[in-house]
C-alpha cells in the first residue's frame, strides 16, 4: 500500500523546477531588498517570464487537471514567488496587468475570511471588496482574451478569483438573509462590536466609553418580545440569530474588559505582541505610503501574518500543549485588522513606477499649494506666484521629447498621470497669474519676465 506523500517529499522529476523557482524566489529577494536603485521593469518582466517556463514545465508533469491537486514545498514556493512577483508588477508601476492582481486577491481572501469568522460585517461592508474584485477581474479578462486557451498563470489567477468571487457570494447571501426591518440595528450592532475591539487593543482604555455601548446594548435589547425581534405587526422577522448571536458577544465583550485588565492570557502574549508590532507599522505605513512604501516591503507582512494565522485550529490561536484560552476576539480582530491594512495599502497603489515616484509626490504637493493659494485668494503679486513657476519649469526641464526617464534613461510606467498634473499645476497657475490685483514694482522682476518664462516652459509660442 503505497502511502500518501508528505509537503516535504518531492518527486524526483519537480526537483528541478524547485531548484529553479528557489533561484527566482532568492533574486527576487535580492531585488527587494536592494533601496539603492529603483527596480527594473525589465528584471520583474523578465523573471515572470522565467516563471512562466517552470509552470509550463510542471502542468507537462502533472497534468493540466492536477496542477494544484498535490500539496508539497514546490507549491509553496510558487505561491512566495508569486506573491513577490505580483508586489514587484506593483512596484514598477503596472498595477492594471494581471500578475499584480495575484497578491491582491490573497488578501482580499484573508479579509473576506475575517468577515466569514467574525461575522462583524454588514451588507454595505462588502461593496468595497465586490467592487474591487469586479476592476481586478477586468485585468485578468484581458490575459484571457489574447489567447484561444488562457495560459496557466491566467488560469491560477481566474481560480483564486473565483474563489472569492464565492466567497463574497456566501457572504452577501448571509447578509441578505437580515430582514430590513432589523438591518439597521444589526448595523448599529457591528459597529459597536468594532468600537469594543477598538478599545480592547489599546493599551488603556476608559471604563465610561464601555458603560455608554452597555447602555445602547440595553436599549436594543429593550426592543425584544419574548427573546424575539418582531416588526410592526407583530411578526417574527428573519436574521434572528444573526441580530442576537452579535448583541450577546458585545454584552460578553463589555463584561470582558470591565472584568479584567489582562485581555490576552500569558500563553498568547507573544502572538498578541507580534500582532500589535506588525498593526502599528501597517499604520505608519498607511499615513506615509506616499513617500515611504514600496509595494515589496509589503512581503515581510504577509509572511508574518501567514506564520500566525498558520497557529490557529478552527479559527481558534492555542498554546503549545494545544489549549484554547480566553482573548480569541481580540487576537483576531488584530489579525483581521492588519490584513485590511494590507488590503488598503495595496489599493492605494497607484499605477506609478517608484522611479516616478518622486516627481509624482512633488507634482501633487505643487499643486495641493496652489489649490490653497487659490481658495484662500487675498491680495498677491506676481513675484508671489514665482516660485511656484520656477519648480514647474524645473521639472518640466526633466522630461526629454515629453516623457520622464528613470536614470537608466528608459520610460518608466506612470507617465500620464504625471503630465495631467504637470499640465493641471500649469492651469491653476495661469488662473492665479489673472487674479493677480498688486503689481511688483519696476526695480523687480516684471510681470512681463515672468510671462515670458511661463509660456516658454509650457512649449508656447511667445510674444514680445
Amino acid at each position: 500500500m503505497t502511502s500518501t506523500p508528505t509537503p516535504d517529499q518531492i518527486p524526483m522529476e519537480e526537483q528541478p523546477l524547485l531548484e529553479a523557482l528557489v533561484s527566482i524566489k532568492h533574486r527576487l529577494t535580492a531585488i527587494k531588498k536592494d533601496r539603492s536603485q529603483f527596480i527594473k521593469t525589465s528584471t520583474v518582466t523578465g523573471l515572470y517570464d522565467e516563471l512562466s517556463a517552470q509552470l509550463q514545465k510542471l502542468e507537462e508533469i502533472r497534468g493540466p487537471s492536477q496542477i494544484w491537486g498535490t500539496r508539497n514545498n514546490v507549491n509553496s514556493i510558487l505561491d512566495e514567488v508569486f506573491v513577490i512577483l505580483s508586489l514587484c508588477f506593483m512596484a514598477v508601476g503596472k498595477t492594471k496587468e494581471s500578475p499584480a492582481t495575484y497578491v491582491q486577491l490573497l488578501t482580499i481572501k484573508q479579509c473576506l475570511t475575517g468577515l466569514q469568522e467574525s461575522g462583524i460585517y454588514a451588507a454595505e461592508d462588502l461593496k468595497q471588496y465586490r467592487d474591487r474584485l469586479e476592476e481586478l477581474e477586468a485585468f485578468i479578462v484581458v490575459d484571457e482574451a489574447k489567447a484561444s486557451v488562457p495560459d496557466i498563470q491566467t488560469r491560477i489567477l481566474r481560480r483564486k478569483l473565483d474563489y472569492n468571487n464565492n466567497l463574497l457570494k456566501e457572504l452577501s447571501d448571509a447578509a441578505k438573509s437580515i430582514s430590513p426591518e432589523l438591518a439597521p440595528i444589526h448595523r448599529r450592532l457591528v459597529q459597536l462590536k468594532i468600537e469594543l475591539d477598538t478599545l480592547a487593543s489599546r493599551s488603556q482604555w476608559n471604563a465610561a466609553d464601555i458603560h455608554q455601548i452597555q447602555e445602547e446594548l440595553r436599549e436594543i435589547e429593550a426592543k425584544r418580545s419574548d427573546g424575539k425581534f418582531l416588526d410592526n405587526s407583530g411578526n417574527v422577522v428573519s436574521g434572528q440569530a444573526a441580530v442576537i448571536g452579535l448583541l450577546e458577544d458585545c454584552y460578553d465583550d463589555c463584561h470582558n474588559l470591565l472584568a479584567t485588565k489582562e485581555r490576552v492570557p500569558k500563553a498568547l502574549q507573544d502572538i498578541y505582541h507580534r500582532l500589535q508590532f506588525i498593526k502599528v507599522d501597517l499604520e505608519k505605513l498607511v499615513l506615509t505610503q506616499r513617500w515611504t512604501l514600496r509595494e515589496t516591503d509589503l512581503w515581510q507582512y504577509e509572511i508574518q501574518l501567514s506564520e500566525i494565522s498558520a497557529l490557529r485550529k478552527n479559527g481558534k490561536f492555542v498554546d503549545r500543549e494545544g489549549n484554547i484560552h480566553e482573548g480569541q476576539a481580540l487576537l483576531n480582530f488584530m489579525l483581521h485588522k492588519c490584513y485590511r491594512l494590507i488590503y488598503v495599502l495595496l489599493s492605494a497603489s497607484e499605477p506609478i513606477a517608484e522611479a516616478l515616484m518622486p516627481v509624482h509626490n512633488q507634482l501633487l504637493t505643487v499643486r495641493r499649494c496652489l489649490l490653497e493659494v487659490k481658495k484662500w485668494g487675498g491680495d498677491f503679486t506676481v513675484r508671489d506666484l514665482y516660485p511656484y513657476q520656477m519648480k514647474l519649469a524645473s521639472m518640466d526641464n526633466m522630461r526629454v521629447e515629453g516623457k520622464f526617464l528613470d536614470k537608466e534613461k528608459e520610460i518608466p510606467e506612470g507617465q500620464g498621470i504625471c503630465n495631467s498634473l504637470l499640465s493641471e499645476c500649469y492651469d491653476i497657475l495661469y488662473e492665479l497669474q489673472e487674479s493677480v490685483v498688486e503689481e511688483v514694482s519696476d526695480d523687480d522682476i516684471s510681470d512681463g519676465e515672468i510671462e515670458v518664462d511661463l509660456r516658454k516652459s509650457k512649449g508656447l509660442d511667445v510674444v514680445v
